[in-house]
C-alpha cells in the first residue's frame, strides 16, 4: 500500500513522466550519429581491452535495511563476511566517439554474520540478537556510455542492477511484547531465505574527457628504462604510444594472444621505425602492465537519475552534479580528485549528499599498484526547506593494493573505514576485499 501511494503522488506531480521521458531520448540516440561526426584526434587516446576473470574473494562488510508499511516496520542491522567464487567479464571501449564500460558479474559462496534485528505490527513487537550462517548468490551488470559528439561535448547514459539471493539459518535471543504489554524472552533458530534486487539509471550531459593513458604509461617506461640521457619529442613519443595501442587493442579474447610475438613486434618497431637500439628481456615486462583503466583529464556532467531497491529506501530520484580530475604525472603516479552533490528525494523526505575525493595510484615496476586516499562525505536532511536537519559529516579513509603475480594471476585487495558522526547516511565500520583471480584477455 505505502508504495502505491508512493507511485500514485509522483504521477500526480508528474516527477516520474518528466524523468522517464529524458531517459527514453537519451538512450535511443544511436551510435552512428555520432560516430559520423568529425573529431579533432590530436589528444584523444584509445583503448580497447576485455577480460574473463574467475577466482576466489573474501569480504568483510556491514549493512542495514528497514521495510515499514502502513502497519509493521521491520529493521535489519548485519556485520557479515563472505568467501565466494567470483567470475566476471569486463570490456573497455574508449575511442574518439564513445566510451563504453560493461561488467557482468557472478558470486556464489557461504556467509557468515551477526547483528540485531526487530519487527513490530500492532499485535506484537520483537527485538532480538542474532547470528546466521548461509549460502549467497549473486549477480549484477553495470554499464556506462559516453556519446561524444564533439571532442569534449557528451551525453550519458547509465545502468546498475543486481540480484542476490540468501538461503541461511539463523539464531535469535531477544524480547517479544505482546499487544497487552506482557513480554518475554526467546531463543529460536530459523531457516530463512530471501531474496533482494535493485536498480539505478542516469542520464547526462557534460564536456571534457577522461583519457586512458595505460599505452603512454608503458611507452615512458620504456624510455625511461631502455633510453635513459635520450631526449624524444612529443611526435616521437606518440608514435611508439600509437604502435603499443595497436598491438593491444588488436587483441581478441577468443583467439587470445602471443606475449613473445607481441614484443617481437614492437621490437621490430623501435629498431627499424625509430633506429633504437633492440633491449633485452623486454619480453619478461611486455606481459605487465594490465591495470585497470588508467586515466588523465578532467569532466563535469549533470542530469537526473533514479534508484529501485525492494526494500526502504525503496525507490528515490533526484539530480546530480560532479566533476573528475585526474593527472598523470609519470608512469609511477597518479592524482585524482573528484567531486560529486547529489539531490534525493524519497516519500516525504529530502536530502542533499556530497562526496569529495582526493587519491594518489603509484605503479611500480609495471606489475604493483597502491591507492590510497581519503573521501568527505557529508550529507543533511532538507524536508523541502521547511525543517532542515543538521550537516553530517563521514570520512573514509582508504588504501588498496594490486599486483599481477604472474602473466595471468591477479591479486586485488581493498580496504576502507567509515568514520561516521551519524548513522543516518551511513554506517560505520571497515569494508575490506581481497581477491585473487585468474584473468583471461
Amino acid at each position: 500500500m505505502a508504495k502505491l501511494i508512493m507511485f500514485q503522488n509522483m504521477r500526480e506531480t508528474g516527477q516520474y513522466t518528466y524523468f522517464f521521458f529524458i531517459f527514453l531520448i537519451i538512450t535511443i540516440i544511436p551510435d552512428t550519429v555520432f560516430s559520423q561526426q568529425n573529431f579533432d584526434k590530436t589528444g584523444i587516446r584509445f583503448y580497447e581491452k576485455r577480460e574473463l576473470n574467475w577466482g576466489a574473494q573474501f569480504q568483510l562488510n556491514k549493512d542495514r535495511e528497514e521495510l515499514i508499511t502502513d502497519v509493521s516496520k521491520n529493521y535489519e542491522e548485519l556485520s557479515f563476511g563472505e568467501v565466494n567464487f567470483q567470475f566476471n567479464n569486463r570490456r573497455w571501449t574508449f575511442l574518439d566517439f564513445k566510451q563504453e564500460q560493461l561488467v557482468i558479474d557472478f558470486e556464489v559462496g557461504p556467509i557468515l554474520g551477526n547483528g540485531n534485528w526487530s519487527d513490530s505490527n500492532y499485535v506484537a513487537s520483537r527485538t532480538a540478537d542474532q547470528t546466521i550462517f548461509g549460502l549467497r548468490l549473486y549477480g549484477s551488470v553495470d554499464y556506462i556510455n559516453r556519446y561524444y559528439y564533439s571532442n569534449k561535448s557528451f551525453t550519458l547514459v547509465q545502468i546498475n542492477a543486481f540480484a542476490r539471493y540468501d538461503i541461511y539459518s539463523r539464531n535469535s535471543e531477544g524480547t517479544a511484547i505482546d499487544s497487552n504489554g506482557v513480554s518475554g524472552d526467546f531463543d529460536v533458530k530459523t531457516e530463512k531465505s530471501k531474496l533482494r534486487y535493485g536498480f539505478m539509471a542516469r542520464a547526462g550531459w557534460g564536456s571534457g574527457r577522461l583519457n586512458p593513458v595505460n599505452h603512454l604509461m608503458l611507452a615512458d617506461y620504456l624510455f625511461d628504462k631502455y633510453y635513459k640521457g635520450r631526449t624524444f619529442s612529443k611526435e616521437e613519443s606518440d608514435k611508439v604510444v600509437l604502435e603499443i595501442e595497436g598491438i593491444k587493442n588488436g587483441r581478441t579474447l577468443i583467439a587470445g594472444h602471443d606475449n613473445e610475438k607481441e614484443s617481437e613486434q614492437m621490437l621490430d618497431f623501435l629498431n627499424q621505425q625509430m633506429f633504437l637500439t633492440r633491449p633485452d628481456g623486454f619480453v619478461r615486462e611486455w606481459k605487465f602492465g594490465e591495470f585497470l583503466p588508467r586515466f588523465s583529464g578532467s569532466r563535469v556532467e549533470i542530469g537526473p537519475f533514479f534508484k529501485y531497491y525492494n526494500r526502504e529506501p525503496d525507490f528515490i530520484y533526484g539530480g546530480y552534479i560532479q566533476y573528475n580530475n585526474e593527472k598523470y604525472r609519470n608512469y609511477k603516479w597518479n592524482r585524482k580528485f573528484n567531486v560529486a552533490l547529489n539531490y534525493n528525494w524519497y516519500k516525504k523526505q529530502d536530502w542533499m549528499r556530497a562526496e569529495i575525493e582526493l587519491g594518489w595510484s603509484y605503479f611500480m615496476m609495471l606489475k604493483n599498484q597502491f591507492d590510497f586516499g581519503l573521501k568527505y562525505v557529508p550529507g543533511i536532511t532538507l524536508n523541502y526547506f521547511e525543517n532542515i536537519g543538521k550537516l553530517n559529516h563521514a570520512f573514509i579513509p582508504y588504501v588498496g593494493y594490486y599486483s599481477q603475480l604472474n602473466e595471468s594471476i591477479r591479486i586485488n585487495l581493498e580496504l576502507a573505514y567509515r568514520i561516521v558522526q551519524d548513522e543516518q547516511f551511513m554506517l560505520p565500520g571497515p569494508e575490506f576485499s581481497l581477491s585473487v583471480y585468474r584473468s583471461r584477455y
